[in-house]
């Protein structure tokens, strides 16, 4: 059974165990005296303040608890059953002796003495069924006050005119504990009533100017309202983090140099920066008005931020993916402008559904690699363009770099081989390459950078008789450089005689 239906039930419970609902007869019974040995019920009050009370009647009062012992008190005891009861003791006291009645008994009100009035309640002798009935109602009276008084959040009763007339351990430590009521005095009503039953409202704590809040809900039940406060301080401080660190992320979108446009899981734009509009140029009243994805691209489309892509079915389809959530990994282009800028694209798609754009100015950066790879391919036409057959290898041993005449002399492209050639292998080439004769031992040494053998220098004479002077000799970084240069003519040794016949 859910909370809800629990304390429905006890505020029917209570209402029926304060009205004194029974059956109705078709005429009213006189009233029998009260048996003999059984007290009457009856108050005392001097001044508006109950000044005695008989077993009963104060047992009345009991169930009450913390609704005081003043006339607001047994207002809240008879007013529901005897209505028109005066709602002070001076009114009361100004109409007495005054009765009331209904198809089950009286309250008379006499006047004893001067701000002296005696209350006395009289029923008449129900049948047994009724008594039956009645005994049922206290009973579950009692286990609907046991059960919502075990409930851990605040829960009262009110009345038509807005007096606590129950509530359970929970309301009243939250009572004391903004010292809004003392031990004996009436219930204090803690929560004004929402403009629309249900709402949510905070309590201020004595100390330290703290302040507590509840999702509060009245709901009307027969005359009377329930009340029940759920603590909702971790709801309410949990919204002011999100407030924050979404105030935090503003401030840092808004220092990015990147334009972002963030798009909620419809594809409709929910954020975007300040530099989505100085990089796009899109007035900040068309994305204010958060359009699609689609229609997104379209506005840069219209500003030519976004070239006409070649093939407008393959990128609308694309875009189409994109729009689906869980449309695919990240996409990224770049733009080339006719005003000579370059952009990047990229599109995320994140892990909750949303999808965020990231456009950046990458002109610089473009410039770079493209003056870099002109640098490059200028050293390379410097390199071929030299007599001597050069190779780096890597501080890792690999073969990083070769020039024209090095590729001719032994007959390798090393740059379009599937995998990097090492040192090892190069030196095998050249072995195989050459006749027997030199340190080749020495020489893959100085090759690997072993011990001491930094550098090698000797000559290799090819198969095919030509003759190379080999250097290798370290480069800054690790690297090494071999260098094949073909020594000059008088350097050569002269050749031998040739034999003459005797």
């Amino acid at each position: 059974m859910s909370f809800d239906t629990l304390l429905a039930i006890a505020v029917a419970s209570l209402a029926a165990a304060a009205l004194s609902v029974a059956v109705l007869r078709a005429r009213p019974a006189p009233a029998a005296p009260p048996s003999e040995g059984a007290a009457p019920v009856a108050f005392l009050v001097d001044a508006g303040e109950v000044a005695d009370a008989t077993p009963p009647a104060q047992a009345l009062l009991d169930d009450l608890a913390g609704s005081g012992t003043d006339w607001a008190a047994l207002t809240t005891l008879f007013a529901r059953r005897f209505p028109g009861l005066p709602t002070t003791a001076e009114g009361a006291e100004d109409a007495a002796p005054t009765r009331f009645e209904d198809t089950r008994g009286r309250l008379t009100i006499t006047r004893v003495a001067p701000g002296i009035l005696r209350l006395a309640l009289e029923d008449r002798a129900p049948d047994a069924a009724a008594r039956h009935r009645d005994a049922l109602d206290r009973l579950e009276l009692r286990a609907m006050r046991s059960a919502a008084g075990l409930c851990t959040d605040p829960a009262w009763l009110e009345d038509g005119a807005g007096r606590v007339t129950w509530a359970n351990a929970a309301y009243r430590a939250l009572a004391l504990e903004t010292r809004r009521w003392t031990e004996g005095a009436a219930l204090p009503r803690l929560f004004e009533r929402p403009a629309e039953g249900t709402g949510r409202l905070s309590l201020a704590l004595p100390e330290g100017g703290a302040r507590r809040w509840f999702d509060v809900t009245l709901q009307p039940e027969r005359g009377v309202c329930l009340g029940h406060a759920a603590p909702a301080d971790a709801a309410v401080h949990g919204d002011a983090a999100e407030r924050s660190f979404v105030q935090t992320l503003t401030k840092i979108f808004a220092q990015l140099s990147e334009g972002l446009a963030v798009f909620d899981r419809e594809r409709r734009l929910a954020l975007f920066n300040p530099a989505l509009l100085d990089l796009t140029g899109v007035p900040a009243d068309r994305l204010s008005a958060r359009p699609d994805l689609m229609a997104f691209f379209d506005l840069l489309r219209e500003t030519e931020v976004m070239p006409e892509p070649r093939d407008p079915a393959a990128w609308r389809k694309r875009l189409d993916a994109l729009a689906r959530p869980g449309g695919g990994l990240d996409y990224t282009e770049s733009w080339s402008l006719p005003s000579g800028l370059v952009y990047r694209l990229t599109v995320r798609p994140q892990p909750d559904g949303a999808l965020a754009v990231v456009i950046e100015d990458v002109t610089s950066e473009v410039s770079l690699t493209r003056r870099f790879r002109t640098d490059l391919e200028l050293g390379q036409s410097v390199l071929d363009a030299l007599d001597e057959a050069l190779a780096v290898f890597s501080p890792q041993g690999g073969l990083i770099l070769t020039n024209a005449a090095y590729r001719r002399i032994w007959e390798v492209e090393p740059d379009t081989a599937l995998r990097e050639t090492t040192h090892r292998e190069a030196a095998d080439l050249w072995q195989a390459g050459c006749r027997p004769g030199p340190d080749w031992a020495g020489l893959r040494a100085a090759l690997a950078g072993e011990g001491g053998a930094a550098c090698w220098h000797g000559r290799l004479i090819l198969r095919s008789g030509a003759a190379h002077e080999l250097t290798v000799r370290p480069l800054p970084g690790g690297a090494t450089l071999a260098r094949f240069r073909v020594p000059e003519p008088d350097a050569l040794p002269a050749p031998a005689p040739a034999a003459t016949a005797s």
